[in-house]
């Protein structure tokens, strides 16, 4: 059986008490692929580095990104940042120091005073999709769009942000884009949960349909012929 690794934030690893069958499981049982799912939530193209360097991508037929929620959150510039993967004690601790001082930032307007930045600036990001895609290449790369969210302001940074990751399966030969995100908006009652952020069991349909729709255009052949 061909395998399959997925890479992203809290939509694809789903929330433990809420659980819906989330959108890569979706994708691998239709095509018969063995998955190792390594969503991580909060968790940016930052902890992707290392989660390539645990569980390679060159290891695996397929992989499937799915970052820049997180990644394109706005936070004052110089903010701490502390990786929840690898995780460790230290680390734990230290995310909840940041928690409070962020929240003390917040208090006093610290983003207003120095300016707000992205959590992981474009660039960057861009940087570490490409470092990882680079990585593997004879590994076929979905590129999976970050969702829209409720909370509007938000969404002129997701879709920033899911307009490199595009430009990066335009210029990669062994990786496409799967965009559901102008369906998960026009039916976003149904596709977003009350949080405005996860997506429903509605909502993992509508990407997984995208994920094997861009996984048709690629060079991926699953060992079972699909209709």
């Amino acid at each position: 059986m061909k395998r399959a690794v997925a890479y992203g934030d809290c939509n694809t690893e789903g929330l433990k008490d809420t659980p819906v069958k989330l959108w890569p499981e979706i994708v691998c049982d239709t095509l018969s692929l063995q998955l190792k799912n390594c969503g991580h939530t909060m968790s940016t193209t930052r902890e992707l580095l290392f989660y390539n360097e645990d569980y390679p991508a060159s290891n695996y037929s397929v992989a499937f990104i799915q970052y820049g929620l997180v990644d394109s959150w706005l936070t004052f510039k110089g903010a701490p940042y502390v990786l929840y993967y690898p995780d460790s004690l230290r680390r734990k601790i230290a995310r909840k120091i940041v928690k409070k001082f962020k929240k003390w930032a917040r208090k006093w307007q610290i983003q207003d005073r120095f300016g707000a930045v992205e959590q992981v600036p474009l660039p960057e990001y861009v940087h570490n999709i490409q470092k990882v895609v680079s990585s593997a290449p004879d590994t076929v790369f979905v590129l999976v769009a970050t969702s829209p969210n409720l909370d509007e302001p938000r969404n002129p940074r997701i879709k920033q942000y899911n307009d490199a990751l595009r430009q990066i399966a335009e210029d990669r030969s062994n990786a496409v884009y799967a965009d559901a995100y102008e369906d998960l908006w026009s039916a976003r009652c149904r596709a977003l949960m009350d949080d405005g952020t996860h997506l429903s069991a509605f909502g993992h349909e509508l990407v997984a349909a995208r994920v094997m729709a861009g996984l048709k255009q690629s060079s991926f052949r699953p060992d079972t012929p699909q209709p």
